[in-house]
């Protein structure tokens, strides 16, 4: 448990990095919050790192010219529930977490709560929920949230998915996706699953 929890806190620290610098020698340095680590890279695996940094939920742009990959990793809380109220004074209130349902074939309605922290400054960052079936096909989507995040990088909010029909055994998939204006395509930054079927 103790070996899972230092990985899992080493890839944060890792791609919550912002920098990768190049050298004059064709090597990336890894540098972390300011602090540079022992393992170096090939300027020519500028494109694998990024393409790690993605799988693992974080934001990247790499300039090949000058050696640098950017990374930004929003921290990202997904809630699947029954249903998700929320008052005038802003208290929110969550009933029923959704782990599983029995039987397919059935519409079923559930709520799906966003929470995001250290998102990247963006005038014009874009959210959206993507529901994916089994057969790691699109079943659903949600709308296109619009944000400023110049003044502020946390915020949240929840979507209802409304007579949603499943029809398929398996493990349904909700993913978040984001990407700004710097980063033009939508990566996955959180996910959360629940099953259909026993």
């Amino acid at each position: 448990m103790m070996k899972k929890a230092l990985l899992v806190a080493f890839a944060t620290l890792l791609i919550s990095s912002v920098a990768t610098t190049a050298m004059g020698d064709g090597n990336l340095r890894l540098i972390l919050g300011g602090t540079r680590l022992d393992t170096d890279f090939a300027a020519s695996d500028g494109q694998s790192v990024q393409d790690l940094v993605t799988k693992m939920g974080g934001l990247s742009v790499y300039d090949s010219k000058t050696g640098t990959l950017e990374v930004e990793k929003p921290l990202v809380n997904v809630l699947i529930l029954e249903g998700v109220q929320q008052y005038k004074n802003k208290g929110v209130v969550f009933s029923n977490p959704i782990k599983s349902y029995a039987e397919k074939d059935v519409p079923r309605s559930f709520n799906v709560f966003v929470e995001v922290d250290e998102a990247p400054v963006s005038k014009d960052l874009k959210m959206r929920l993507f529901l994916i079936g089994p057969d790691g096909k699109e079943v659903d989507r949600g709308k296109e949230w619009s944000y400023s995040t110049k003044n502020g990088n946390s915020f949240y909010f929840s979507e209802p998915f409304i007579a949603t029909k499943l029809d398929q055994y398996g493990t349904y998939r909700v993913q978040v996706k984001m990407k700004t204006d710097v980063y033009d395509n939508y990566v996955v930054v959180g996910e959360n699953s629940f099953t259909v079927g026993r």
